[in-house]
């Protein structure tokens, strides 16, 4: 087995149109089913609030994408990684979505801060009342909710924006030093990388369900994203492979790597979430197994019955083969397979807390928020802005993975190269 292996002569690894390509089909699907979401959220008749939660779901789906890869760079130099030096700059291009992800989730962010009160029941003035919610207030108000969503995603900007630079200075310069300099960069950068994402899933999708609480819930949703990214990163690999580039470079055993990624995160989401639910129904306090209760009974029943066997058993029972992972048709499979399942995921998060409760007491009428009231009354009710809204965050992730790609779609110069195009598995 060679321990090194030279770029071979006849490699096609200039993006050329590609990512051109990539942003304009991205383009063209936000701007179809923008309209189309737009229109069928004014139909649906309470306020664009079904719409809002779709937008919510749609961006925590394409954030979660980049944020896995920018942990894949991370650790990449963090640990001095060889399998991954022919995947790290489609990996950089991956976050190169941040900025419009981020601009996109203005979407949501600014009805928020400009007073809509329907989307985040802490908002609402109703949830002053409530003494669970009420001492959380300084923390969740509309203000500093915006300003946090601005803090986070300039540190995953600054991150992202630093690394794909600096590696692309390397394929000009030639300098062996730039990846020492990323290795110890890495280190701080992982650390800012892991509280900025913690925070993230936090304050997006946790407080939906402002009376509930969990320490590993941003945990879990970081394993759950990973899994979608490396599923995407496969899907966006083999494409660039289907219009003759890095056919020399990336093999079946690049692609095995990325399986086992995919069966690594799958197994690794399933612990942290049975760990969340295991703790919370065994302490058996109110404010923690209510989250539980309104997704394990009722119409949500079979969504959760669905997770559990779609997103961690059949996927999990599977990869665990090495020809699953090997054999690339079965690879996409199960990528196409599990990016449905990680939505299915944000939605099972967010969506049972669409529906509020409003109680009345004689003649009085108080808004109990989400997760109150019988659980019959909580339905899961699929709408076509679901997916509509899901197809127009794909479409951003496109627009901001297509501008990544350009020049170079391996790092050239990089120390480390030779030994990953002759990467073989033990």
């Amino acid at each position: 087995m060679s321990l090194t292996k030279n770029l071979h002569p006849d490699e096609k690894y200039k993006a050329g149109k590609l990512g051109t390509t990539m942003t304009l089909v991205g383009a063209a699907i936000v701007a179809s089913m923008g309209i189309l979401s737009i229109i069928l959220g004014a139909a649906h008749g309470d306020h664009f609030k079904r719409f809002l939660y779709a937008y919510v779901i749609g961006w925590s789906f394409a954030v979660s994408l980049s944020i896995g890869m920018l942990w894949l760079v991370l650790l990449h130099h963090l640990t001095r990684s060889r399998w991954s030096t022919v995947v790290r700059r489609i990996a950089e291009a991956m976050t190169g979505a941040f900025p419009i992800l981020w601009l996109a989730g203005l979407g949501f962010i600014l009805p928020v801060l400009f007073g809509y009160q329907d989307l985040y029941f802490w908002a609402n003035p109703a949830a002053k009342a409530d003494p669970v919610i009420a001492h959380k207030l300084s923390w969740l108000s509309p203000s500093f909710f915006a300003l946090r969503y601005v803090i986070y995603g300039a540190v995953f900007i600054a991150i992202s924006s630093y690394f794909a630079k600096k590696s692309r200075e390397q394929d000009e310069s030639g300098d062996p030093k730039i990846s020492v300099t990323l290795r110890r960069a890495a280190g701080p950068g992982m650390i800012l990388f892991a509280f900025t994402t913690y925070l993230t899933w936090l304050d997006i999708l946790m407080t939906l369900a402002p009376r509930w609480y969990s320490t590993i819930f941003g945990v879990t949703f970081w394993g759950s994203g990973n899994i979608g990214a490396f599923a995407a990163l496969g899907l966006i690999v083999l494409w660039l492979q289907r219009n003759g580039r890095l056919v020399h470079s990336i093999n079946e055993e690049h692609y095995h790597d990325i399986g086992k990624w995919m069966f690594a995160f799958t197994f690794f989401w399933a612990y942290t979430a049975f760990s969340q639910f295991m703790l919370q129904w065994y302490g058996n306090m109110p404010d923690e197994t209510n989250w539980y209760k309104y997704r394990m009974f009722g119409d949500w029943q079979w969504v959760t019955i669905a997770m559990l066997v779609g997103y961690w058993a059949f996927p999990f029972v599977f990869l665990m083969s090495r020809w699953t992972k090997r054999i690339v048709p079965s690879l996409v499979f199960f990528a196409v397979w599990q990016l449905v399942f990680h939505w299915l995921d944000m939605y099972w998060n967010a969506m049972p807390q669409y529906d509020w409760t409003t109680i009345s007491h004689g003649s009085t009428t108080v808004n109990a928020g989400p997760l109150a009231g019988p659980i019959a009354m909580h339905h899961v009710g699929f709408t076509p802005v679901d997916i509509t809204c899901w197809l127009v965050f794909i479409g951003f992730f496109l627009m901001g993975t297509g501008r990544g790609l350009k020049g170079n779609l391996i790092p050239v110069k990089d120390p480390t190269l030779g030994l990953s195009l002759a990467h073989e598995q033990l």
